[in-house]
């Protein structure tokens, strides 16, 4: 069975973030409306997975998170998926798994406007 190392007290969650633009713009983004975008990171909550993308995506360029959707520990998510990621995903975490600064992002999945 697949098992993460904890540091101190921590976890590897994973949550896709929902990011736009500041007002400035951003380079990351172009002229689209926003995005989404896999995030994987050690967090001892929720709360604390929401800042780590909150820091990474801010630091990229502008980003805002809106929201933060399904965030929860890679271990729980993996239990749910029978053990089944999709191969970015599985590096993502090979790669933060031993960081426990690590903050991961995926693919940006960007969309040209909101549904109405």
């Amino acid at each position: 069975m697949f098992m993460t190392a904890k540091f101190k007290g921590k976890q590897l969650w994973i949550g896709m973030v929902e990011v736009r633009a500041s007002n400035g713009g951003s380079d990351v983004l172009g002229t689209t409306k926003g995005a989404f975008v896999n995030v994987v990171t050690w967090a001892s909550g929720a709360a604390e997975f929401r800042r780590h993308a909150e820091l990474v995506m801010n630091t990229l360029g502008k980003l805002f998170v809106i929201d933060v959707v399904d965030p929860e520990p890679v271990e729980t998510r993996r239990a749910r998926t029978k053990g089944h990621f999709e191969e970015d995903i599985e590096d993502m975490i090979s790669r933060a798994r031993t960081n426990p600064d690590a903050i991961i992002y995926g693919t940006f999945h960007t969309y040209e406007k909101d549904d109405a």
